[in-house]
């Protein structure tokens, strides 16, 4: 089996984990849905948690490539935020589900998760801020650094409280919320239209934020 194989195993083991658990998920669930032998499987893997830590790895450089993506075809700062918004909130709703799972059972990538998405999400706004700055969207003399880890942290605050994990519902209308907010507080008048215009075509987003 080749690399690509290892790829396919661990597309199919995060399949299996969003949809059954991540503690109801056996390596011989694993082997049987890829109708390969455990031998095989364990090739490529050293046990379960080996499994676990290189598909999580590799969803989130997967997660990260595709923010890369929306900054290349996103026409300014408020539209990019907001697409790469959707993409968190959609990313958080999968992952939700194993997500205290993988805290209790798998502390060690469950750490480097964290420690990912802080790098990441932190990069994503400080570019972001100064894209925004530079197109006259959002106003000058920000504190970049502040306001990025003021936006990670709410997020990280929303997505990680256990009290939110029962009704996605609310949970992604604080999200939602929490952005129109950041975008408000940061966005010149040109940036306000721009943030109407972008909420118009995303009726789904408004409406979470007026409810």
């Amino acid at each position: 089996m080749t690399k690509s194989s290892c790829s396919s195993i661990c597309e199919k083991a995060l399949w299996l984990f969003q949809r059954f658990g991540l503690r109801a998920v056996t390596m011989d669930d694993v082997s049987k849905e890829m109708s390969i032998s455990k031998k095989t499987l364990y090739t490529f893997f050293q046990n379960k948690s080996d499994l676990v830590d290189q598909a999580i790895r590799k969803k989130m450089q997967a997660n990260e490539n595709e923010l890369k993506s929306i900054k290349k075809v996103s026409k300014n700062a408020i539209e990019e935020i907001i697409a790469m918004h959707s993409n968190l909130v959609e990313i958080s709703e999968q992952f939700s589900k194993n997500f205290f799972a993988l805290k209790k059972y798998y502390p060690d990538t469950f750490k480097w998760v964290l420690e990912q998405a802080k790098i990441i999400t932190l990069r994503v706004f400080k570019e972001n801020i100064e894209r925004g700055v530079s197109e006259g969207i959002y106003k000058r003399k920000l504190d970049v650094e502040k306001l990025s880890l003021l936006r990670h942290f709410t997020i990280t605050g929303i997505i990680e409280d256990e009290s939110l994990t029962e009704d996605i519902i609310p949970r992604n209308a604080l999200l939602n919320n929490s952005l129109i907010m950041h975008l408000q507080f940061i966005s010149t008048s040109k940036g306000v239209m721009r943030l109407k215009d972008s909420l118009m075509l995303n009726q789904n987003f408004a409406k979470s934020f007026f409810e």
